[in-house]
């Protein structure tokens, strides 16, 4: 660049601009590729927020499900066993009822 005293060329005005044109360029793509790299970050950081968010919905959800379940397998479990003793008397009815139908009259 010439001295201050002396007018300014063409050549060193093209020189300064050219200059400054790589100065903007580096600090734009600089900008940019910080830019990028933020906001992967902040992708991939909410990516793993709403997984994080998924698998806790799905544990509540299977919780639910579980005590739900577990009131439910203790109902038919004491279905289960009443009518295994239902079915016993039955069964023992259904054999006197039989005994009877096929004991010969006495004459």
């Amino acid at each position: 660049m010439p001295d201050d005293d002396q007018p300014i060329t063409r050549a060193d005005l093209r020189t300064e601009i050219d200059r400054a044109t790589v100065t903007i360029n580096a600090a734009t793509a600089a900008a940019i590729a910080a830019a990028q790299a933020d906001t992967a970050a902040a992708i991939t950081a909410a990516e793993q927020r709403a997984a994080k968010l998924a698998r806790d919905m799905q544990t509540e959800i299977l919780r639910g499900i579980e005590a739900f379940a577990r009131g439910n397998f203790a109902r038919m479990h004491r279905l289960e066993t009443s009518d295994a003793d239902t079915n016993a008397r039955i069964t023992a009815l259904e054999e006197r009822v039989l005994y009877l139908e096929t004991r010969r009259p006495a004459h």
